[in-house]
C-alpha cells in the first residue's frame, strides 16, 4: 500500500478571499496523490454565522507566497512526508487556476439538540468534499505533479472557523 499522510488544517478562520489549505508539490518526479478533502465547521462558541461558499481549485505553474505551515501527520509512524511539498493556510497561491468543485459550508456553530445543516455537517461521510478512494475506486485521484497545487479556497462569506484535512500519498 501506498504511503499516506494527513495534512490537518485546524481551527482556519474564515475570510473572504482566503487560502483555508493547500498541498503545492514542487518537487521534480515524485507525484502526490489527493485522495481525500473534509471540511468541518468547528466552530464552537457563539457566532452568527453566513454561508460561507468555498472552492475546490486546482493551480498549475503553482506557487505558493506566505501563510501558515502545517506538518502532515503519517498514517504509519515509519512514514516521512515530501519535503519538496509545501503544506499551509492563508498563503497567497499563484499560477493557473481551475475550480474543481465549489460547495457551501454554515459557519455557524453546530448545537447538540439541533437539527439543521450546522449540525448535518459534522457527520464524516457528509463533510467530504473530495473522494477519490483507494484500490478499485472508479475516480482517479487528484495528481499534484511538480509545481501543481490544491487549495480549498473561501471564496463569499466570513464568521468562525474551519478544520480542512487533506489526505494524500505519494508515487
Amino acid at each position: 500500500m501506498a504511503q499516506t499522510w494527513t495534512a490537518f488544517y485546524q481551527g482556519v478562520a474564515f475570510a473572504v478571499g482566503k487560502n483555508m489549505a493547500s498541498v503545492m508539490n514542487s518537487h521534480a518526479v515524485e507525484i502526490l496523490r489527493i485522495r481525500r478533502i473534509c471540511l468541518l465547521n468547528n466552530q464552537v462558541a457563539s457566532v452568527v454565522g453566513v454561508v460561507c461558499q468555498i472552492e475546490l481549485r486546482r493551480y498549475t505553474g503553482a506557487s505558493i507566497v506566505g501563510g501558515v505551515a502545517v506538518v502532515p501527520v503519517p498514517h504509519a509512524s515509519a512514514n516521512v512526508a515530501p519535503a519538496s511539498a509545501v503544506y499551509n493556510h492563508a498563503g497567497v497561491p499563484g499560477g493557473v487556476s481551475a475550480v474543481l468543485r465549489r460547495v457551501y459550508r454554515s459557519s455557524d456553530e453546530p448545537i447538540i439538540t439541533g437539527a439543521s445543516n450546522d449540525e448535518i455537517e459534522t457527520i464524516v461521510p457528509l463533510n467530504i468534499i473530495w473522494d477519490a478512494g483507494y484500490g478499485d475506486s472508479n475516480v482517479q485521484a487528484l495528481a499534484l505533479r511538480q509545481d501543481e497545487s490544491v487549495v480549498v479556497w473561501n471564496t463569499a462569506g466570513a464568521a468562525g472557523t474551519l478544520d480542512t484535512w487533506i489526505e494524500f500519498t505519494k508515487e
